[in-house]
């Protein structure tokens, strides 16, 4: 081994054993928070970190105003092997309607940049909530999505179906509400 490659193992040494020992950390204070009821909670943790990870580079492209390589980075974490609820729990329901909350905002809040038509946004939303939504416990990623599902609607003028979607995602935030002032176990 070089001196440069000694170096700069020596140097990499502390960073890799801070992000094993973060994954560690990561792990048991959610499998104690009670969050990792999948049957894969590593699976989960690792989901984390790369959702963690994707969404500094979404910030850093935002922040230099690069609107296009935020969408694109957002659209490329669609083809993640994303844990059904079975496999990833809540969580991993929570951490895809998060990303997925993430890039429908930013298209509908910047139509002109990587277009889709209505029904292509609408496709994205319904893909992001997945086939069970109401079965994922009440968080503020589910309820944003949903409320995301509503103004898709809204957009193509199907205003009954808007409103129901806004009315979940207003359900779920009336219970977030009452679980924080604890009315709700």
């Amino acid at each position: 081994m070089t001196v440069s490659a000694r170096g700069w193992v020596t140097r990499m040494l502390p960073v890799l054993a801070g992000m094993m020992l973060g994954g560690l950390l990561m792990l048991v204070g959610l499998a104690q928070a009670g969050r990792l009821a999948g049957k894969d909670p590593e699976a989960v943790v690792a989901l984390a970190q790369q959702m963690q990870v994707l969404h500094r580079k979404v910030d850093l492209q935002l922040r230099a105003k690069d609107v296009a390589g935020a969408i694109e980075a957002l659209e490329d974490a669609r083809t993640l092997p994303w844990p059904d609820r079975e496999r990833g729990g809540d969580l991993g329901m929570e951490l895809r309607h998060d990303v997925y909350g993430r890039l429908v905002r930013l298209r509908l809040d910047h139509p002109d940049v990587a277009p889709i038509e209505p029904d292509a946004l609408l496709a994205l939303v319904d893909e992001g909530l997945g086939p069970e939504p109401d079965a994922v416990d009440p968080n503020p990623f589910t309820a944003r999505l949903m409320a995301l599902r509503g103004e898709s609607l809204e957009g193509q003028g199907r205003d009954d179906e808007a409103l129901t979607a806004y009315e979940r995602a207003l359900d779920i935030n009336r219970t977030l509400l009452e679980r924080e002032l604890g009315d709700v176990p």
